[in-house]
């Protein structure tokens, strides 16, 4: 079978290489995943330049270490190269272990979670079953191979982390992103209200209907003056940023008393200054959200019933992601070029199927 592997972190995509492996068998606990599609991701990105490794190296917990780890307790190691990409995709269980139960998963088509060293940018994968969910026949490949990520990571945000309520407002950066789009759409569905912040009028106009209830266009608008007008005068209750720089810098200056905002992406730039009163004066809070972190975390309760609900949302089409274009597992590079692609409103897959 073929992978697609980082062979050494780099910026111009070099160290990224297709490479013929030998097929495993999976252990007695796994599902055996003919890969049908997989999404390209940011994150995968962060992995291929080196640039989740450089912030782990920052952390308390990894000073002086060779081997930075993604948790305190050292149980999760950031991946050796090479290793394989790849967060989430969809596929069809072709074999299990031993100690599965065949009957519930054989021939299933399952959205899966994985990431590296072990991620989905392979034709063939081995996943435990906590890391696949049955999918309902009206669910087109191209949205269950983008179900997980993205989705969870808007619901988990505003539903189980800030815990919106009808009639608060949210703000959000890139509010063209497909995560700001589905916080948007979350909002519209649970009564919760949304500002999405977009850079131009070309990026309002080409994603009317999908932004949030009121939209302000950085190049032409005062972010602070518009949120004071939007909010008669409080500031949003909560906030989210994918962005950081000078874009986490004021969108945090809008949150109005004990406001809550989140930091979940450096689309731009890893890191800003920050006015301390900002948070003193208005008793905020400004926390950090990792999918990975916050789902190991959960009670194996706690992940089912919002994996469950989140399949009930995915099959109603609430959570739906725009695909660009999909590109076969050859043109691995070129799919991740396509992805970093500016002005781009879609999400970007590898088609295993050719």
């Amino acid at each position: 079978m073929h992978t697609v592997q980082i062979i050494n972190s780099s910026d111009d995509l070099s160290g990224v290489q297709i490479v013929a492996s030998e097929r495993s068998a999976p252990s007695p606990e796994q599902l055996s995943v003919r890969m049908v599609k997989a999404a390209v991701h940011p994150s995968d990105l962060n992995y291929i330049r080196g640039d989740y490794r450089a912030g782990l190296e920052k952390l308390l917990w990894n000073y002086q270490e060779s081997q930075p780890t993604f948790d305190a307790a050292r149980q999760q190691p950031h991946p050796t190269m090479p290793c394989i990409p790849g967060g989430e995709g969809v596929g069809i269980v072709e074999s299990c272990g031993s100690a599965v139960d065949s009957a519930q998963w054989l021939g299933k088509r399952v959205a899966v979670t994985a990431g590296p060293p072990n991620g989905t940018w392979q034709q063939y994968l081995n996943v435990l079953p906590q890391q696949a969910v049955a999918l309902p026949d009206a669910l087109p490949d191209e949205q269950a191979a983008l179900m997980m990520i993205n989705p969870l990571t808007a619901l988990a945000m505003t539903r189980y982390i800030l815990k919106a309520q009808p009639g608060d407002w949210l703000l959000m950066s890139a509010g063209a992103s497909a995560v700001s789009k589905m916080v948007a759409a979350l909002g519209r569905h649970y009564g919760f209200k949304t500002i999405s912040i977009v850079r131009n009028r070309a990026s309002a106009d080409g994603n009317a209907g999908q932004l949030g209830d009121e939209v302000v266009i950085s190049e032409e608008q005062d972010l602070a003056r518009r949120v004071k007008e939007i909010t008669a005068g409080r500031g949003v209750a909560m906030a989210l940023d994918c962005v950081g720089g000078s874009t986490a810098e004021a969108l945090i200056g809008c949150l109005t008393e004990r406001g809550r905002a989140l930091l979940y992406g450096t689309l731009d730039a890893p890191s800003f200054n920050l006015f301390s009163r900002n948070l003193m004066m208005t008793n905020a809070t400004l926390s950090g959200f990792y999918l990975p972190g916050w789902l190991a975390a959960q009670s194996l309760q706690a992940r089912n019933e919002a994996l469950a609900e989140l399949a009930k949302l995915s099959a109603t089409g609430l959570l739906f992601s725009q695909v660009d274009a999909q590109y076969p597992l050859d043109q691995a590079v070129a799919a991740v070029k396509a992805s970093t692609a500016r002005g781009r409103t879609g999400k970007i897959l590898l088609d295993f199927t050719g």
